[in-house]
């Protein structure tokens, strides 16, 4: 299954090739309804109305909200800076996500695809924006794909209270295009002229679509990010440095602007900056470096460390913070982190046929609960104000009690000696869920999230 190439996309303005030596990038963009699934299964579930209040996050924008990097196909599994924000968010409490990205969505594309949202009407790709640049027929599956899931998006704006968005790279890609081959004093007359132009046209687009946005969502946060340069100096020293200067650090500035602007009327929209995040470090933040061998083209889009950088912008704007768990001690399999709190036990969780276990007493604790373990019968019991959860930890009993009634489990407690004493351990998740706590799973921290 093979990526697709030859479609120039997001990043700051699109494609970049040295205008020197005239580099020939090929962008593999892959894409179509699978991987749509693939975001939308990796964003989470509702909560019934009984629960907890939860960030309720949307996802809006072009391939870097989908999260695409070269090489992904349609069954590819993104981790870039939407599925990091949920897990910043779960770091303060309860958190879903819905990813409603499209590669090579332009912002004239977003204004269409939420009007679509509004009007409650089923949209195909052409109804959002153009499309035929790119070679590739999976391209505009994926829009298709999206475009009708606008009774969602209409629903998840509704109960959305944080929107971010990444959009405004393609709307310039054809521009810079045409500056490579300028030289230094036409591409400068360009950036005067024609720039401002596309900039203004951006900036009046962008407000359209947060204004759409806000209508939606009138619950939500919104998160703006600018844009970064993919094009490393060395690439093209003089273009660079003019790009900065006359393009990048205005488009921000604009940003800026129209976020004060909004929240001058009382629209909560706060714009998030990157480029100087990435300014100076193009070759480890995007994958525009270039393999020795020739075998790696170079591609405007962020590599993880890139994601993770945009994701630290996004979540420092929302919370002030971007969190970690600490690092894990030898023989730690897992982090466990409960209300927002990382827990740090004497004795160490355990991992037994893909199943993450805890000390009784340590989870009980954590969980806010009373336990009665009786060692002759090997039953430990979970109490709390609302909820009674039994467990017979004999390495046999697949079922536990939760009030009077029984459910099953995957894996049965048991006991393990701890020191010179047999200390019964229990499925983390099964009896975190069943006191009604949220359990969440990060593959990619080794992370545990338990939140009320």
């Amino acid at each position: 299954m093979k990526p697709i190439s030859n479609a120039w996309e997001s990043g700051l303005f699109g494609g970049i090739r040295g205008r020197k030596k005239r580099l020939k990038t090929k962008l593999l963009h892959s894409v179509c309804a699978m991987l749509i699934a693939a975001v939308m299964a990796a964003a989470g579930t509702a909560y019934g109305a009984a629960a907890p209040a939860a960030y309720r996050i949307v996802t809006l924008g072009d391939s870097l909200a989908v999260g695409y990097e070269p090489g992904m196909t349609e069954k590819s599994v993104p981790y870039g800076y939407s599925e990091r924000f949920r897990e910043q968010a779960l770091f303060h409490g309860r958190a879903s996500a819905a990813n409603y990205g499209i590669l090579g969505l332009r912002t004239e594309g977003l204004i269409r695809l939420l009007q679509g949202a509004e009007e409650g009407k089923t949209l195909k790709a052409a109804d959002i924006q153009d499309f035929s640049m790119y070679a590739d027929d999976r391209i505009t599956a994926m829009a298709d794909g999206v475009g009708a899931k606008t009774a969602a998006l209409k629903k998840s704006l509704e109960s959305a209270n944080v929107v971010v968005i990444t959009i405004g790279g393609n709307d310039f890609g054809d521009f810079v295009k045409q500056l490579q081959p300028m030289s230094n004093t036409d591409a400068e007359a360009a950036l005067a002229n024609d720039f401002i132009t596309r900039l203004n046209k951006y900036t009046e687009e962008a407000e359209n679509a947060l204004r759409l946005t806000a209508s939606l969502a009138p619950h939500a946060r919104i998160l703006l990010a600018d844009q970064y340069l993919p094009l490393p100096k060395f690439f093209a020293p003089d273009l660079y440095d003019m790009l900065y200067d006359k393009a990048v650090v205005p488009l921000s500035g604009k940003v800026n602007e129209l976020a004060a602007k909004l929240q001058g009327e009382g629209i909560d929209v706060l714009p998030v900056s990157i480029y100087g995040l990435f300014k100076g470090k193009e070759g480890s933040l995007t994958h525009m470096a270039i393999s020795l061998d020739g075998s790696t083209p170079p591609d405007i889009h962020p590599t993880q460390a890139g994601y993770e950088t945009i994701a630290q912008a996004f979540a420092k704007a929302m919370w002030g913070e971007y969190r970690k768990p600490a690092a894990r001690a030898t023989g730690v399999p897992f982090s466990v982190v409960v209300s927002g709190r990382e827990w740090k036990t004497a004795i160490k969780p355990v991992l037994k046929n893909a199943v993450a276990y805890a000390s009784a007493a340590d989870l009980a604790k954590a969980l806010g609960a009373e336990l009665k373990w009786d060692a002759k019968k090997k039953t430990a019991v979970f109490k709390t104000k609302t909820r009674t959860v039994t467990l017979v930890a004999d390495g046999k009993t697949q079922t536990m009690t939760v009030g009077a009634a029984k459910t099953k489990l995957a894996a049965p407690a048991f006991q393990q000696k701890v020191g010179k004493d047999n200390k019964p351990f229990v499925p983390l998740t099964a009896v975190a869920a069943s006191l009604q706590y949220e359990a969440v799973y990060s593959s990619q921290l080794q992370t545990y999230f338990l939140n009320p």
